[in-house]
């Protein structure tokens, strides 16, 4: 590993940050199963794991045969770090939502939880309704 000189003359190893390509985000975007415009309506955070409860107010993308509805409320599943490590490289953390915001999610269902969904993009699956 290079050093390089800091402050005082003493040596420091190079910081590395490193956030994923926009393209890989658009990718997971893309391959998202479902994707849908929500309100946020309850927030919980235990430790880490953030679980969302969410109103659907319009779907754009589902899976065949799904029952996926406006009006329906649905649960969403992520970890939220409390803090990434000094030198991380890495996606970015899944940004923390707050309740009554209104956003469109790119999700992708869980298989161990009936109706509950997890972000399909990382920190890129949360924006604003009405984007692509």
């Amino acid at each position: 590993m290079a050093l390089t000189a800091g402050l005082g003359g003493s040596l420091v190893p190079p910081t590395a940050l490193a956030e994923l390509p926009p393209a890989v985000y658009a990718e997971r975007q893309r391959r998202a199963a479902v994707v849908v415009d929500l309100e946020v309506q309850r927030i919980s955070l235990i430790g880490t794991e953030v679980h969302i409860r969410a109103k659907v107010l319009g779907v754009q993308r589902r899976p065949r045969g799904s029952s996926l509805e406006v009006g329906q409320r649905i649960d969403l599943f992520y970890s939220h770090p409390e803090q990434h490590p000094t030198g991380w490289v890495g996606p970015g953390p899944i940004p923390m939502l707050d309740r009554g915001q209104q956003i469109r999610a790119w999700l992708n269902p869980l298989s161990d939880r009936a109706g509950g969904f997890t972000p399909a993009a990382g920190s890129q699956s949360f924006g604003g309704m009405g984007s692509p």
